[in-house]
C-alpha cells in the first residue's frame, strides 16, 4: 500500500473516533467533579480541624482538578472539534502532504516515518 490511498480517511469513522474523544472528554470532567467536591470536604473538616494539611489538599485538588485535568480535556476537546471539521473538509490527504511529511517531519520524534507511505513516484 502505498500513495494517497494509504491516507484515506472514512469521514464516518472520524466521526465515531470524534465521539469517543468527546466521551472521553465529558467523562474525565464528570469524574474530576466529583473528586474535586469529595477533596473540599474533607479539606474543609480538616481546616476547622486547625490542620495545616487541610488548606494544602485545597491547594492541591484546586492545582490539580484546574491547571492538570481542565488542560487535558481542554486539548482533548480540542482535537476532536479538529478532527471532525477535517472528517468534512480533509478527505483525503494527497501525495503533495505525505511528501511534506516525510520531507518537513521530525524524524527523530516520528521515528520510522520516512515516507513508508509515500506514492512510487519518481523524485522518491
Amino acid at each position: 500500500m502505498s500513495g494517497a490511498d494509504v491516507f484515506t480517511m472514512a469521514p464516518e469513522k472520524v466521526h465515531e473516533a470524534v465521539e469517543v474523544l468527546f466521551g472521553v472528554e465529558a467523562e474525565v470532567d464528570n469524574l474530576t467533579t466529583g473528586i474535586q467536591t469529595d477533596t473540599e470536604g474533607v479539606a474543609s473538616v480538616l481546616a476547622d480541624a486547625q490542620c495545616a494539611i487541610g488548606e494544602a489538599l485545597k491547594t492541591a485538588s484546586d492545582f490539580w482538578c484546574v491547571q492538570r485535568t481542565m488542560g487535558f480535556t481542554g486539548l482533548v476537546g480540542n482535537l476532536g472539534e479538529y478532527l471532525a471539521v477535517c472528517a468534512e473538509q480533509a478527505v483525503e490527504i494527497d501525495d503533495f502532504t505525505a511528501h511534506d511529511f516525510a520531507t518537513l517531519a521530525d524524524h527523530d520524534r516520528y521515528p520510522g516515518r520516512a515516507a513508508e507511505n509515500a506514492s512510487a513516484r519518481p523524485d522518491w
